[in-house]
């Protein structure tokens, strides 16, 4: 077997599905800032990025086998009180990626029965990861990304500072890390060190439910900033915000990817509720992925950026009016991030 031959064989297992980050179960995308966008079918003559795994990318994959521990399971047979949940805790997987080997839906595996064999996914343990330059090497992204999420996550703190105790983020959610949502009975201190391990565990994961979404070989064949944008997605809103979002996942298999990127714009809180904040993210999101463009970035993807930085300000406004905070001051962080983000290819607001 030759070199390509191993590692996509590698790589056939070692990703796999997730649970949803920071606590959101629901979202239904539908009621997009840009409903009209996600109706229209993607241009036949866009730019498509749609090809075989690169060598840039095999090499990394291979890489990661230092930070991955993997490890066989073999098939279950249900015993009687057994269900999904329980089966993917026992083993040490995601639900979502056990009922994607299985092929089932929740309805098909709410109804399984004892004595019932599935086939479980291979268990995956994080391991030498102690700074943001190891979880960008675990998870074959470029330490780049991993920074920007950090100052996104983090509120600008600094690349070497760490929220080692947890918090309240801007949207009352108790949090740990970077952007970790403490759960009952974890740690309430962590090491640097712990908390880099803790980041690269959860992108693992919303790496798992992106897989068990596209498949793997879609998955692979994604431009690495698409990948990175979409993993921001999903660590930010879970996996529902892609897989509710009509349109996002055809495009995504079928490489319109142009067409993906104008899809970006689901900005509500797990209340239902549209946030700033949110748009303010999307744009992020937007930024990471338009960089497989080199530069040229085409003009949907610009306008879609613009209107949903219109958007975002326009919330920011009432928001500023709800809360009794000065707007001028709050419009000016807005654009300082924003800018960060796309340079001059938006109009700020001023006012």
């Amino acid at each position: 077997m030759d070199f390509l031959a191993r590692v996509k064989n590698y790589f056939s297992y070692i990703t796999a599905p997730n649970t949803i980050q920071g606590g959101v179960s629901q979202v239904s995308p539908k009621s997009s800032v840009f409903k009209p966008s996600q109706k229209t079918k993607p241009k036949a003559n866009e730019i498509s990025y749609s090809r075989d795994i690169s060598d840039s990318q095999i090499a990394s994959n291979s890489a990661r086998s230092k930070y991955i521990t993997v490890t066989k399971n073999p098939d279950y047979k249900l015993k009687n009180g057994d269900n999904i949940s329980k089966i993917a805790k026992r083993f040490g997987v995601e639900e979502r990626a056990l009922m994607a080997l299985n092929g089932l839906t929740k309805q098909t595996a709410s109804k399984l029965k004892t004595g019932q064999v599935l086939k479980i996914p291979p268990t995956k343990k994080i391991k030498n990861v102690k700074n943001l330059n190891d979880i960008a090497l675990s998870m074959g992204l470029s330490l780049d990304f991993i920074k920007r999420l950090k100052r996104v996550e983090d509120g600008n703190i600094g690349d070497n500072k760490f929220h080692n105790t947890p918090y309240r983020d801007k949207g009352g959610v108790l949090t740990i890390g970077i952007g970790h949502m403490v759960k009952a009975g974890e740690p309430q201190k962590l090491s640097d060190p712990q908390v880099c391990e803790l980041c690269a565990k959860d992108l693992l994961k919303m790496e798992d439910n992106l897989v068990s979404l596209l498949g793997q070989k879609n998955y692979d064949k994604l431009p690495q900033s698409m990948k990175e944008a979409l993993l921001d997605m999903v660590f930010n809103k879970g996996t529902a915000i892609i897989e509710n979002t009509e349109g996002l996942l055809y495009c995504l298999k079928a490489g319109k990817y142009e067409a993906a990127i104008n899809k970006f714009t689901y900005i509500k809180n797990y209340k239902g509720k549209e946030m700033s904040g949110l748009a303010k993210r999307r744009l992020f999101d937007i930024s990471v992925a338009v960089k497989m463009y080199n530069g040229k970035i085409p003009q949907t993807n610009i306008n879609t950026a613009q209107n949903l930085y219109n958007k975002g300000v326009a919330l920011l406004r009432i928001e500023c009016k709800q809360e009794g905070l000065n707007f001028g001051a709050q419009l000016e962080g807005f654009n300082k991030d924003v800018k960060r983000y796309l340079g001059n290819r938006i109009k700020l607001a001023t006012k």
